[in-house]
């Protein structure tokens, strides 16, 4: 099947969805034959973009509905607001249609059998587009990790502390846009209404697959228990909105490990090294490893009886990866999950993050979310593969 292409539809054409399509359109085996979104012009645009860069131009549509009875294709690609996603991915694969969608996963357990429930019954191939595992140093840390080099595994850290000034919270009911505000007048227009960032803000531990899919690559096992907590609603640096600043969960995995996550979108963080907002660490019996903690500081390794050790060498695209993977967003990494994808529906393959990984990366947060409401009660994590 080397020579087939795939027909791939993209549902959502923000600015995410509309750079997925793009990379989409440059794999030397898909044809994106169709967009589609919601909000005015986002569709043609998109389209549009895809006829600057490779000289075709895909049928632009407003309404799902609408693509899935005017257009063929063999796979899709779900970018719309993460929290309902799941509907349209299930809807897909019940028509025989691959199905790719963005972090998180899901928004709710019940969501996450969802997924699990239709790959099983359709045999759809599923994919979570989660790039950050692909980052060199990860593969690096992963390989060491498979050498024994760590000892045993008894901690894992990371970190996603993205802020900005102002957030898309509010989306104008009729045109279907996203407004980059921090003024909360628009909860009070009724021609404006929350979108899913708002919601994910208020308990931003939600969004933790970028953080425990690269650490679980790693460690193994998966989470089978979570506490967290988290700042007062309401926010201290960002006022009128009821978002909180800062979320941080403990895990536990099934390897007997433990995870420290947190997440904040809404009060100021200076970036790290190439990472930007994230940052990792592991620690072994015989070694540990940690990523730089700002852009004055390096990636770094400590051996007992030799300490501290610089590593200049580690970094996010891989030096020796092929340029259309160099040259890709997010360091390097958005190609990986789309060439995993397609690699997986020509060849017959489960690629790395398939339905299982992406629950496993999406119900520990949705339960850390729900024990911060409740004051950091410990709650179990149920096994999606049993």
């Amino acid at each position: 099947m080397e020579n087939k292409k795939i027909r791939l539809a993209v549902l959502g054409n923000g600015p995410r969805g509309m750079g997925l399509a793009g990379v989409y359109a440059t794999h030397p085996s898909v044809e994106v034959v169709a967009v589609c979104d919601i909000a005015d012009d986002y569709a043609n645009n998109t389209a549009n973009h895809i006829q600057n860069m490779v000289g075709y131009t895909p049928k632009a549509f407003k309404r799902y509905e609408d693509l899935a009875k005017g257009s063929c294709y063999d796979a899709i690609m779900i970018a719309v607001d993460p929290d309902i996603q799941v509907d349209y991915a299930v809807r897909e694969m019940e028509r025989g249609i691959h199905v790719m969608t963005e972090v998180p996963a899901a928004y709710t357990i019940d969501q996450c059998y969802a997924l699990v429930n239709a790959v099983r019954k359709t045999g759809c191939k599923y994919n979570l587009a989660e790039q950050t595992r692909y980052w060199s140093f990860i593969a690096k840390w992963r390989a060491m990790a498979e050498r024994g080099e760590f000892g045993k595994i008894y901690y894992a850290e990371g970190e996603y502390l993205h802020y900005e000034p102002q957030w898309d919270y509010f989306r104008n009911k009729k045109t279907g846009h996203h407004v980059w505000t921090c003024d909360p007048v628009y909860e009070q227009n009724p021609d404006y209404e929350r979108t899913w960032r708002y919601y994910t803000f208020g308990n931003p531990i939600f969004y933790l697959p970028h953080e425990l899919s690269p650490l679980l690559s790693i460690t193994g096992g998966r989470i089978e228990s979570v506490s967290c907590l988290g700042t007062e609603k309401g926010g201290s640096h960002t006022k009128g909105f009821d978002v909180r600043d800062l979320e941080c969960a403990l895990m536990q995995n099934s390897n007997g490990s433990i995870f420290s996550l947190r997440a904040g979108f809404n009060a100021p963080y200076g970036h790290k090294r190439e990472t930007g907002a994230h940052w990792y660490q592991i620690k072994g019996t015989e070694k540990t490893v940690e990523w730089a903690r700002s852009e004055l500081d390096m990636p770094k390794e400590f051996i007992p009886g030799q300490g501290w050790i610089n590593h200049e060498d580690w970094g996010c695209a891989d030096p020796d990866a092929e340029e259309m993977f160099r040259n890709a967003a997010h360091g390097g990494a958005d190609m990986y999950p789309i060439h995993y994808f397609v690699d997986a529906i020509l060849n017959d393959k489960t690629p790395p993050m398939d339905v299982y990984r992406a629950v496993e990366t999406a119900a520990p947060a949705i339960l850390a979310a729900k024990s911060a409401e409740m004051g950091g009660i410990k709650l179990d994590v149920p096994d999606f593969r049993a």
